[in-house]
């Protein structure tokens, strides 16, 4: 059916009531595969966006904030945060929240209406007596905290009041959206979290109370003030797939608890693209903040029991003074007595026994009294160990009673002991004479130690960074690494090993091997940073699964940043999403499949190859071994076209086909790579730069009818990137100027015989293709289509043809468009551009027939895939926000309306309408009785995605629509 400007969806009522939706197909295909730069590493974001598009900046009048991912900037004055909206083409459009009142429930008291503003460290504070508000942003939004520094009198809720400027403020389930009053942009104004004093989540809940004022509950009867209230702005409509694959920065220590939970410590602020300040939990789906984290880095953790021991850099823990060592008890933060202390003081290693925890590291001094380098806390008190070592302690481990410190010293308790020591829990002794530099690791393994470090002695015998003292003589493992090892774990009678080297000598060793009390071995092909030495820093073992930290971007062959998880077979990104780049999109039933260059999807090793179903990621087999580029279902089966040459672990030339439970090849294959994939009845059509097919001549285009591959006439003269199939029709966009020999300028019709251009095609490459009805939708990088006879007609990369003319789509957009799906009447664009119909868009924009919309603030890297699957827009491509949420590579985004239902059927004088949405909007109930002329027949604000209205039927026939309001 023909589509009409900005119908959602249609309902008709004849003399029966009929559910009319547009027909949606849904056509992708990626022209191209690329590494991912360093610049656009998903742990790079805040940093990629720390110029002017991410900033808090001192001005005269107080600071002036940016959020490039939200298109919101800020004027933090001492009247408050205004916000401004950098969407067009409303630009500047304002609107502030400020706390009004603070107090309880009939004893509010009056915040002051000017406050004074101060700016440090990328934050902007408001501070008025009793209250401080703190402005920053990163790539999850523009956050405003609110600091109640004293608790107030009374019994009951703390209770603070927001007053609302410039926006209409509506409740959602999660907390409240603001509607701004001239553009009618919705911000999502949500994400409520409240801590104490000591990092203890407090239950709290957000009201709207009005059109013009809102109010913060918070249950803080057993809080320790002051408490920090954060709520966060952001796009409504998107919804992330999953955070960046590890964390920002280095990690220096890793632990896992008794429950398979996974802490580590490092240099960090941001796990899995959420804040989490130098600690974070990994629960092997999802990362987690620790409270409010520590205020300077983490060099050593320790667990006992429910109790995480940290220690590090810091001077507070969840907001409390803590200096350099803390407990977590898995809701608070706590410190250690007045914890150590020295001239530059920093803790590197932690151990516990019992009741008892040992800490070394460089200090003087261990709760106030002398203790060097190293020192034990009982539960109540500090205790020097005799009178300590002489240098940094850099690693404690216990075996039963006694405790071996390892670092750079030589002496330790007054008596020589070279960088290595026991402690029998009274006095100091040597082991042997020592290793011959720094040691950086420990591991107890039955009755032996095993070192690892800088040294390349050990007893007097050479031994190359690692060594084992038996508990009488020193040992060489091996002939041992060309580089510092920094890392040990026993996991049975296995030893991990990681450091900065890149050889075992005489072997690859990229970082991590395993001894197995004879012979080293590598895991996969180990880790990599890239451009500059990598390091492996931090080791722990659960189960059959090995954990890593250091300073890495790549694990095996896939992205994963400063962490990884090693499984016994293959390495694994710690994210619940994918970790590499999405190329390819296909949706049915429900189903999401995905291709790239990922390795990992969620806790699978997915190769390229992945599905998401019911909420979770799932593999097939093993997937495939090189990027994926075009993804098509055919019933059950699915085909995986690309550069691979392999599939499940046999030869596969660039394509495959998986029945459901494994993969084959389509006879020989193809001869080079393929980009595009399409399904025309029992015909899988392929386009390429492949010139060979099955072993025969086939230029760019070929067809498989289930047993044979067969050629299109002649072909094309150059690469085919796109198709679509329209009836008998198949259409052809590339990079190519002839099909079959005739003139087809970068776009191609095949009728099942003949080969025809479309008008004179364009000036530039074609990389997508659409159909709606008799429409075609063609994209890429031309800016010109002409038609046969004609003059050229300005496009701007996006242009509709009808079957005999081109037409262009407003004035396009600005830059390259990769990807195109038609959804619920409206077309989507992906690629990457920053403006369509002259309005700003990032990288994906909306057509709804006579004008070009953004999809709120989009996201902050190039689109190559689009997909739809019921009311959901999925993209896939190299970003790692999307509406200035964190979403790695993949995001979704809620769609318009759809009806499903009407109920009775036939309908007398009244019916019900039922239809599905994103929870939360808001829409327009349109009704007419010709199509032509439309009326408001009410506002209908979803609640959940399946909602119903109730409507009177009071004409012969009358047609209804909903339209999804901005």
């Amino acid at each position: 059916m023909k589509r009409l400007a900005a119908l959602t969806c249609l309902v008709a009522c004849l003399a029966c009531l009929a559910v009319l939706t547009p027909a949606v197909r849904a056509q992708t295909a990626d022209h191209s595969a690329k590494v991912i730069p360093m610049s656009q590493l998903g742990t790079k974001v805040d940093a990629q966006y720390q110029g002017d598009g991410l900033s808090v900046v001192p001005t005269p009048e107080g600071a002036r904030l940016r959020c490039v991912f939200q298109k919101l900037e800020g004027q933090a004055t001492r009247e408050g945060l205004w916000l401004i909206s950098t969407v067009a083409p409303q630009t500047g459009e304002k609107f502030r929240v400020v706390a009004g009142a603070i107090g309880r429930e009939g004893a509010l008291t009056a915040l002051p209406k000017k406050g004074d503003v101060t700016v440090s460290d990328k934050l902007a504070r408001y501070v008025r007596p009793g209250l401080t508000e703190e402005y920053s942003v990163s790539v999850d939004g523009v956050r405003q905290d609110f600091v109640v520094t004293q608790r107030p009198a009374g019994n009951g809720a703390l209770r603070v009041e927001l007053e609302v400027t410039g926006a209409k403020a509506e409740s959602l389930a999660n907390g409240a959206r603001l509607v701004l009053a001239g553009s009618g942009r919705k911000i999502a104004y949500s994400r409520l979290r409240v801590v104490d004093a000591e990092g203890k989540e407090l239950t709290a809940r957000m009201e709207v109370t009005s059109g013009a004022r809102l109010a913060v509950l918070v249950e803080d009867a057993a809080a320790n003030y002051p408490v920090r209230i954060d709520p966060t702005f952001s796009d409504t409509d998107w919804i992330s797939m999953g955070g960046m694959e590890g964390v920002n920065d280095q990690v220096y220590a890793a632990v896992v608890d008794v429950a398979g939970n996974l802490f580590i410590g490092g240099f960090f602020t941001t796990a899995g693209g959420s804040s989490a300040n130098y600690v974070a939990k990994w629960n092997g789906t999802s990362w987690s903040a620790l409270g409010s984290g520590l205020n300077g880095s983490v060099g050593a953790l320790a667990v006992s029991g429910s109790n995480l021991y940290v220690g590090g850099t810091f001077t507070t823990a969840g907001g409390s003074s803590a200096k350099n060592v803390a407990k977590w008890d898995g809701n608070a933060w706590s410190a250690l007595g007045s914890g150590i202390g020295g001239l530059s003081s920093h803790v590197w290693a932690l151990a516990v026994s019992g009741g008892d925890l040992y800490v070394g590291g460089s200090f003087t001094t261990a709760g106030g009294n002398n203790a060097t380098n190293i020192a034990k806390w009982n539960g109540t008190t500090w205790l020097a160990l005799g009178s300590g070592v002489s240098g940094t302690v850099s690693a404690l481990a216990l075996s039963g009673s006694e405790l071996y410190a390892g670092g750079f010293f030589t002496k330790a308790g007054g008596n020589y002991a070279t960088n290595v020591a026991k402690w029998n829990g009274s006095d100091w002794s040597a082991l042997g004479s020592g290793v011959g530099g720094q040691v950086s690791a420990l591991a107890v393994s039955g009755s032996d130690l095993f070192v690892g470090g800088q040294f390349a002695t050990a007893g007097g015998i050479n031994a190359l960074r690692v060594a084992k003292w038996d508990g009488s003589a020193w040992s060489a493992l091996g002939p041992g690494f060309n580089n510092s090892v920094f890392s040990l774990a026993v996991s049975g009678s296995d030893l991990y090993l990681g450091g900065s080297f890149a050889t075992l000598i005489g072997s690859i060793g990229n970082r991590i091997a395993k001894w197995n009390g004879s012979t080293w071995s590598p895991l996969g092909t180990g880790l990599n940073e890239g451009y500059l030495p990598g390091a492996v820093r931090a080791l722990a073992v659960s189960g059959g699964d090995l954990f890593v930290g250091g300073l890495f971007f790549w694990a095996g062959d896939g992205a994963a940043s400063y962490v990884a998880k090693w499984n016994g077979s293959g390495w694994l990104a710690l994210t619940p999403g994918l970790n590499g780049p999405v190329t390819a999109l296909v949706a049915t039933g429900g189903d999401l499949y995905a291709g790239g260059l990922f390795s990992t999807a969620g806790d699978n090793n997915a190769n390229h190859v992945a599905k998401w179903e019911a909420g979770a990621w799932s593999a097939f087999g093993s997937g495939l071994n090189g990027v994926v580029n075009a993804l098509a279902v055919s019933g059950t089966n699915l085909y995986a076209g690309g550069s691979f040459t392999a599939a499940g672990g046999n030869g596969a030339n660039r394509i495959a086909r998986w029945n459901g439970s494994a993969w084959s090849d389509l006879e020989l294959g193809l001869n080079n790579t393929v980009l595009a994939l399409a399904v025309a009845g029992t015909n899988l059509y392929a386009g390429g730069s492949f010139t060979v097919a099955g072993g025969n001549s086939a230029n760019r285009i070929a067809r498989w009818n289930g047993s044979a591959w067969s050629s299109l006439g002649l072909g094309l003269n150059s690469t085919a990137n796109a198709l679509a199939v329209s009836g008998p029709n198949l259409y052809v966009g590339g990079a190519f100027s002839t099909a079959d020999g005739t003139n087809a300028n970068c776009l191609a019709k095949w009728n099942g015989s003949n080969w025809s251009a479309l008008g004179s095609g364009v000036n530039g490459q074609v990389n997508a293709l659409s159909v709606s009805g008799t429409d075609l939708y063609v994209a890429g990088a031309f800016t010109m289509a002409t038609n046969t006879g004609g003059a050229p007609v300005t496009v701007n990369r996006v242009a509709k043809w009808n079957g005999s003319a081109w037409s262009a789509l407003g004035s396009g957009v600005n830059g390259t468009v990769s990807a195109l799906a038609v959804f619920g009447g409206d077309l989507y664009a992906g690629g990457v551009f920053t403006t369509a119909g002259g309005n700003n868009a990032t990288n994906v924009a909306k057509w709804d027939g006579t004008a070009w919309s953004a999809l709120g603030s989009g996201v902050n890297a190039s689109v190559a895939a689009l997909a739809v699957s019921g009311t959901d827009l999925y993209l896939g491509g190299d970003f790692t926000a999307a509406g200035g949420k964190p979403s790695a590579y993949l995001a979704k985004v809620l769609g318009p309306a759809v009806f499903t239902s009407v109920a009775p059927n036939p309908s007398g004088t009244e019916a019900l309408l039922t239809f599905a949405t994103a929870p939360g909007a808001s829409l327009h109930l349109l009704s007419s009785t010709n199509l032509t002329t439309w009326e408001t027949n009410s506002t209908v604000n979803a609640v959940g995605v399946t909602n119903s209205v109730s409507v009177n039927l009071t004409q012969p026939q009358e047609f209804f629509r909903l339209r999804r309001l901005p």
